[in-house]
């Protein structure tokens, strides 16, 4: 088993990578796969400021112009379905994952 294969357990915040599940207090949770690729890709950069731009390249399959826009998206919905604050907004820059939250 790799490292990106091993649960990150952040508070009542579990991230599954091998079986693509993610689970709060026990719930599990249903996210898309962008929903699931960008909590990822977060989590395990913990503390480390990214752009929505970075963010969309590193896991988006395609090289749409805009498709940075639909990151801020991403994470407000991620931010509902989780109910968890980790996701930080750094304004005018882009977003980090926090892990003390």
């Amino acid at each position: 088993m790799s490292d990106t294969d091993k649960e990150m357990v952040f508070g009542n915040l579990h991230i599954h990578p091998a079986s693509r599940a993610v689970d709060v207090d026990g719930r599990k949770i249903g996210l898309t796969r962008m929903e699931f690729d960008v909590l990822c890709f977060l989590a395990s950069n913990p503390d480390i400021a990214f752009t929505k731009d970075q963010i969309y390249e590193a896991v988006s399959r395609d090289n749409y112009a805009g498709g940075s826009y639909i990151i801020r998206d991403i994470i407000y919905r991620l931010r509902t379905k989780l109910g968890i604050s980790s996701i930080q907004t750094l304004h005018g820059y882009g977003y980090k994952f926090s892990a003390e939250n």
